[in-house]
């Protein structure tokens, strides 16, 4: 599967390198795809990486991964076409200026903004209520850290559930895209966490019997 990653950052590069490490051909979308920076990341991901602009590595792509700042999301769907009938995998958190809270939630999610924006993509909330360093290993003492999935298209989520279980993860099927206003809360509660005591190493687990 080509999967475009837009993005270079600590949970573009993480996701990246460890679907490479699966077998999956990554290309990393970058403002300068040229730069020490993104020849960096594509390198440490493997020889099935490179690096493109952002327009070139949507391109194609079956998958293509949304890893920008909040702030940066509708340029970058602008700058792809909207991603017509792409699977578009939506990481981010709309949190804002001072990261003390989200521009968005409740009512909208920055995952169906995104979805208003590029009416024709099959977009997938995911990998937002996760740490980087729990994306580099989600296993702790044995159990599996919890992937929560929502989105419209069923083909679409069961094509993100699968990738979460490829990395390790328990992805769990977390029904329609308009649930995302629930995830995104979810990750300011795990930026509070993380930020007062708790660092990047926890992570969610939700259990059943």
């Amino acid at each position: 599967m080509k999967i475009a990653i837009l993005g270079t950052g600590r949970v573009g590069s993480t996701l990246g390198r460890r679907w490479a490490a699966a077998g999956h051909e990554i290309v990393f979308g970058s403002r300068d795809p040229s730069g020490e920076k993104a020849r960096a990341v594509a390198g440490d991901a493997g020889s099935s990486a490179t690096a493109a602009s952002v327009p070139e590595a949507a391109t194609g792509a079956d998958v293509v991964v949304l890893a920008t700042p909040w702030s940066q999301a509708e340029t970058i769907m602008q700058s792809i076409g909207g991603a017509a009938g792409q699977i578009v995998v939506d990481c981010i958190n709309p949190l804002n200026d001072t990261f003390s809270g989200l521009d968005l939630g409740f009512t909208e999610s920055c995952a169906e903004r995104i979805a208003a924006w590029a009416p024709q993509a099959r977009v997938v909330k995911a990998f937002n209520s996760v740490s980087s360093a729990t994306m580099a290993d989600p296993v702790y003492d044995g159990q599996q850290a919890t992937l929560f999935v929502c989105g419209d298209d069923d083909d679409a989520r069961n094509t993100v559930i699968e990738l979460g279980d490829q990395i390790d993860f328990e992805s769990v099927d977390a029904g329609p895209l308009k649930n995302a206003r629930y995830l995104e809360p979810l990750a300011m509660l795990y930026i509070h966490l993380a930020m007062n005591g708790w660092g990047s190493n926890c992570a969610f687990k939700i259990l059943k019997r």
